[in-house]
Order: C-alpha cells, then structure tokens, then sequence
C-alpha cells in the first residue's frame, strides 16, 4: 500500500531531462533546513553545479543573504594585512 502523503514526481526519461519542478524546491528547501549539499547530491543523483544553480534560483532571501560573500574595499584589506603582520 502506498503512503497517500508521499508524494510522486515525474521521472527523468533521459540524463539531458529536467527536474520536476516540486522536487526541485523540496531538494532546495532540504538544505536550507540543514541537510548538507553534498548529502543533497548523492541521495537524488545530482550534479554539484545543478544544486548551486537551483540554490541560487530558488533559495530563500534569508538563505541567500546567509551565503553571500562579502566583498572588501582595498582600505580594508590593508588593515587586515597590517593588524595579521603586528
């Protein structure tokens, strides 16, 4: 007997397929509650850059600000580099 709650996507006939766009965002909102990219990509089989992409395209504001890189002024690099040297 099936689980009624489980829900079914559609297959990948092929590896040039798309996602189901319902598991996409159940993969992406998996890792924003903390199971670990690399998890992510061995249990569903997906390409490390196919994760990254849909992260980027799908994620949360919040996950997205938590992930930005910041970028640092040259004056500010100077001061690390000098402060790191005393």
């Amino acid at each position: 007997m099936e689980n009624p709650a489980q829900e079914i996507y559609a297959s990948r006939e092929h590896k040039q397929s798309r996602y189901d766009k319902r598991l996409i965002l159940k993969i992406v909102k998996e890792v924003e509650q903390g199971l670990p990219r690399k998890e992510a990509t061995r249990i569903y089989g997906l390409g490390k850059a196919s994760l990254d992409g849909w992260m980027r395209d799908y994620g949360s504001p919040e996950y997205q600000e938590k992930i930005k890189r910041r970028s640092y002024t040259n004056l500010q690099k100077r001061t690390i580099v000098t402060a790191i040297e005393q």
